[in-house]
């Protein structure tokens, strides 16, 4: 960004030089993205910063940056970025009964690891 040269002439050298450095200085601002310090994000908004990419899955949230590429597909629980809540326990609880029912104990078991989770996150040991 280019600003107008002023009005009038600046007679004064020292005068110029500034204006001129001040100008130079506010032109090499307009490119760079803003900085925030680093203890000015919150323990709260880091959270919701972690969670804003998060895409909702059936029986949980795939906390996998956006910037990582997945191949996973439809296997999301077995993946590291998977995380689930008490809010989906139902649901884990149905899909891991469907396992069972269809003799999938493989199912079963990773349904049941999940559920327990969940369990432990609500109720940790000790509590």
């Amino acid at each position: 960004m280019q600003y107008p040269t002023p009005p009038e002439r600046i007679a004064n050298r020292v005068v110029a030089n500034e204006y001129a450095a001040v100008s130079a200085t506010i032109d090499a601002l307009y490119g760079q993205p803003p900085e925030l310090p680093a203890d000015y994000e919150t323990t709260g908004m880091a959270r919701l910063r972690r969670e804003a990419h998060a895409r909702m899955l059936g029986n949980g949230l795939c906390t996998r940056p956006a910037e990582l590429d997945c191949r996973m597909e439809s296997a999301c629980e077995t993946c590291a970025f998977f995380q689930t809540t008490i809010e989906f326990r139902p649901t884990l609880t149905r899909q891991r009964d469907h396992a069972r029912d269809h003799m999938q104990p493989e199912r079963a078991a990773l349904f049941d690891e999940l559920i327990e989770r969940v369990d432990q996150s609500t109720h940790p040991e000790g509590s």
